[in-house]
């Protein structure tokens, strides 16, 4: 009766020895997942309030072989969920049937999981796929294939050659994107007062053409314009009937020096407060002469320079270059609030921007960047034999002793082109010695206005 009765304690612990065996496996889980009775209920589950469940404590799991601290019975924490959710309208006495499919993955080991995650490494670093690059596609001459045209400025000809009255005209473009030199010409005018004037203007733009196109047309209107103004002023002043002196032929010489130079100076400020009105980027040096009554006036803003040819082939700078570089033009800047610099290439800017200091437009540079023009007067000579004026395309690589010295010789040389030879000689000069700029030459024969 004894071994009878251990025998049956040893089978029962042994059954429950196999029952926690089985209940502490994930396959034992399933299979309990299998025989749990389910409520029936409807086809869409309405979301239920779950009772909070504790998290469970990893950290005091019973080890294998070792006693439960309490004598609570032990949950699986996955029993808990199906025990606490339970789908809308299964009733507490209701019995829970099972669903037609539970599938549970099965659990890889820690060396599958590793060979897994290498073969998605490697997968990751693999090389990708060849891609096909189509050709490039065949643009119509003339048409940029970033979508501008190669040439904006279609009605700016590349290459010009002019022949007026008393001078002569070369211009070539550079290897910018499109022409910016410009020039304008009025080349015989008669004033209310019987005065012979003409007016020549060499124009070198920056950003673009608009500057240089605006001041082109609307500069030596002005300053015919504000002749005209002055001369009426001064006519009025005299009939006025003050009484004054009879004024002597100096005195009278310097009145009308400072009228005209008044003039001139009023013509280049209203044509740029013209341009400014636009509201158009960009701006533009000039360089003009105004011939009047045996007179020559020279003005300038900007880079853009005139020489005078003297008989014996004498080079007379009238212009001085407005430049950052200058000493009085950077004192000038800095008393109105801006800074010069010198960058690459030791080339000195104003504010990091505009290597001159004057310029018709460049609205965001005013007012260190002025248009108020340096103006002087020489009386013509006999000896006084023609005028060069260009563009800095020219003077960056021609001195004014080599382009007067290039002009003369040219206009010498007998040759059916001679009538814009000395220009195109001055133009080839620039480009042989490797200027990229925009190149404008005009020579004016100043002999004619003494034979007038």
């Amino acid at each position: 009766m004894l071994h009878g009765v251990r025998f049956l304690r040893s089978a029962a612990a042994a059954l429950a020895r196999l029952a926690h065996a089985i209940l502490g496996s994930a396959g034992g889980w399933a299979l309990l997942l299998r025989f749990m009775p389910l409520c029936p209920g409807p086809t869409s589950v309405a979301t239920t309030t779950a009772t909070a469940v504790p998290a469970p404590s990893w950290h005091h799991q019973q080890q294998p072989g070792r006693a439960a601290p309490s004598s609570k019975k032990q949950v699986h924490p996955a029993a808990l969920a199906v025990d606490e959710i339970k789908p809308a309208g299964c009733g507490k006495d209701q019995q829970l049937t099972t669903p037609a499919a539970l599938v549970l993955p099965a659990l890889n080991s820690k060396q599958e999981q590793q060979q897994q995650g290498e073969k998605t490494a490697k997968a990751a670093r693999g090389r990708p796929p060849r891609l096909t690059i189509p050709p490039p596609v065949a643009c119509a001459p003339g048409v940029d294939p970033f979508g501008a045209a190669a040439d904006r400025e279609t009605d700016v000809a590349t290459e010009l050659e002019v022949q007026g009255e008393g001078f002569c005209l070369a211009s070539r473009r550079g290897v910018r994107h499109a022409m910016e030199d410009g020039y304008g010409v009025i080349a015989h005018h008669i004033t209310q007062g019987g005065s012979q004037l003409a007016f020549y203007g060499v124009y070198d733009g920056h950003g673009g053409r608009a500057a240089v196109d605006f001041v082109a047309d609307k500069l030596g209107k002005n300053v015919v314009a504000a002749l005209a103004a002055a001369s009426t002023a001064a006519g009025r002043q005299a009939e006025s009937g003050l009484p004054s002196p009879p004024p002597t032929g100096e005195e009278e010489d310097e009145s009308e020096t400072e009228q005209v130079v008044a003039a001139i100076r009023a013509a280049y400020l209203t044509t740029d407060s013209e341009f400014l009105s636009q509201g158009v980027r960009g701006g533009a040096c000039a360089a003009t002469a105004l011939v009047k009554d045996g007179d020559l006036y020279v003005a300038n803003v900007g880079d853009c320079r005139a020489v005078l040819g003297s008989r014996g082939g004498v080079a007379t700078a009238l212009t001085s270059d407005h430049t950052a570089a200058r000493e009085d033009e950077r004192r000038r800047i800095e008393s109105s609030g801006g800074y010069v610099s010198c960058g690459s290439g030791g080339v000195w800017r104003v504010q990091d921007c505009l290597a001159v200091s004057r310029a018709f437009g460049d609205a965001s540079m005013k007012p260190w960047v002025t248009c108020e023009p340096e103006v002087s007067r020489r009386r013509l000579t006999p000896d006084c034999q023609f005028l060069v004026v260009a563009s800095d395309g020219l003077w960056n690589k021609v001195s004014c002793q080599e382009a007067v010295s290039a002009a003369a010789a040219a206009a010498a040389a007998p040759s059916s082109s001679a009538a814009v030879g000395p220009c195109k000689e001055l133009v080839a000069l620039a480009r042989t010695r490797g200027s990229r700029d925009d190149i404008t030459v005009m020579v004016v024969d100043l002999q004619r206005f003494l034979q007038l």
